[in-house]
């Protein structure tokens, strides 16, 4: 945030210019056992909904990046991607780069990724219980 501050005068001068901010799904849907990781989501979610509002009259664009879970090296994510049920879940490093792309100079405000994350960011703000039913913890 405060590079973003400090930055912003620059910005509006080299307008038409862009911010993209690399969130989480869970920006969007919180998971049991993730509380403090979801605010911190949250709240860069909510910084960067205000932020586009503010910049668009000086023509900073503000986009909005929401991964839900990657595979990496370190982070294979075995589990989801070996059943057919979860395996929609993760994505890669390459396809968040792309959608970093598409928030900055392609002018998207938020991007899921993968995209079906979307539906649950949409059920989660339309049926919250119905989402809270499906999300809660197992005994």
């Amino acid at each position: 945030m405060r590079l973003t501050e400090a930055l912003l005068p620059l910005l509006r001068r080299s307008a038409p210019s862009a911010v993209v901010n690399v969130s989480s799904v869970a920006g969007r849907v919180a998971e049991a056992g993730s509380g403090a990781y979801a605010a911190s989501k949250f709240a860069l979610s909510g910084w960067s909904d205000a932020l586009a509002l503010e910049e668009r009259v000086h023509g900073v664009h503000v986009g909005l990046v929401l991964p839900g879970p990657i595979a990496t090296e370190g982070f294979p994510q075995r589990a989801l991607r070996g059943r057919r049920a979860t395996r929609w879940l993760v994505s890669t490093p390459e396809r968040v780069a792309e959608a970093i792309v598409e928030a900055g100079p392609g002018r998207r405000y938020e991007r899921y990724v993968p995209r079906g994350w979307l539906l649950v960011a949409l059920l989660r703000a339309a049926a919250p219980k119905l989402i809270c039913r499906v999300a809660r913890p197992r005994d």
